[in-house]
């Protein structure tokens, strides 16, 4: 039985390893082209480098007066400072949500998930007009505080929370704790798998957010890195990419988001386990 079971299960390896072999693909592209010189990159794309070299990384480095290190600086700060509000916000939010009760309550939470069928796109121009009233075009406070109230935060521990047991929160109720020592005491402990889950997603979707700063800050000290790798060009020549230099800068854009998933890949992966419980 134990034969039949492992050849039944063999296509289901076959396509598993498949699709990770070209998930891991582009990675292995742009790890390798990054230390490539350009001549080599043209007539060996996808084999490993004829000759090993760090060219490229001090050309990215030095490449317009150290712009891209400035930048680079600016996505991990901005990213950070966003996520932490978030997270914050959030988890506040969905806290009074799924443990109080107020007049509204569902009425205003159905409200505020409305809000996330609402594409983007459509506030773009209402929120650059507001802001640029109120003078924060070019600045780092315009990429971190608008978009702090995260529906899609606030959702994903509000429904874990839903799970606690009110008894405990009365518990903790009758032992003289006030509302915030309840929240920071109790609920976060315990909702740390879905909160580490949602920390991953919200820094990994500010980090890679392209369209709003592009259009809120033109000043490139500001500007974080993903708006600036597209730019990148040597010679002022509108054809001439260097592709490796592009390669490059991926490369060095992935190792703080790998950095954030290994650190929180416990609680990750146990968001995923608690998720896929039925009872």
């Amino acid at each position: 039985m134990k034969k039949q079971y492992k050849w039944k299960s063999l296509p289901v390896w076959i396509f598993l390893v498949i699709m990770c072999l070209l998930s891991l693909f582009p990675v292995y592209i742009m790890i390798t082209g990054s230390f490539k010189s350009a001549s080599d990159l043209a007539v060996n794309s996808y084999g490993l480098p004829q000759k090993w070299t760090l060219e490229n990384y001090r050309r990215l480095l030095s490449y317009n007066s150290g712009i891209i290190a400035r930048t680079y600086m600016n996505s991990i700060v901005i990213t950070a400072s966003h996520t932490i509000l978030v997270m914050l916000f959030g988890s506040m939010a969905a806290f009074a949500f799924s443990k109080y009760h107020f007049k509204g309550k569902t009425v205003l939470f159905t409200l505020l998930l409305a809000t996330m069928m609402v594409p983007f796109e459509l506030s773009v121009t209402p929120l650059y007009i507001m802001f640029s009233k109120i003078g924060w075009l070019n600045s780092y406070k315009i990429q971190i505080i608008p978009f702090t109230a995260n529906v899609f935060a606030m959702f994903m521990i509000r429904q874990f929370m839903e799970g606690i047991p009110d008894s405990l929160v009365e518990a903790a109720r009758i032992d003289g704790a006030g509302h915030f020592k309840i929240y920071y005491k109790i609920m976060v402990p315990i909702c740390k798998p879905v909160m580490g889950s949602t920390t991953v997603l919200v820094a990994l979707a500010k980090f890679n957010d392209y369209l709003w700063p592009k259009v809120v800050v033109q000043k490139q000290m500001y500007q974080p890195i993903m708006t600036v790798l597209p730019t990148l060009n040597e010679k002022n020549v509108v054809w001439n990419i260097p592709r490796e230099l592009i390669l490059t800068g991926c490369t060095i854009v992935i190792v703080p988001l790998i950095i954030l998933f290994v650190c929180l890949q416990d609680l990750f992966m146990d968001s995923v386990a608690i998720g896929a419980v039925k009872e």
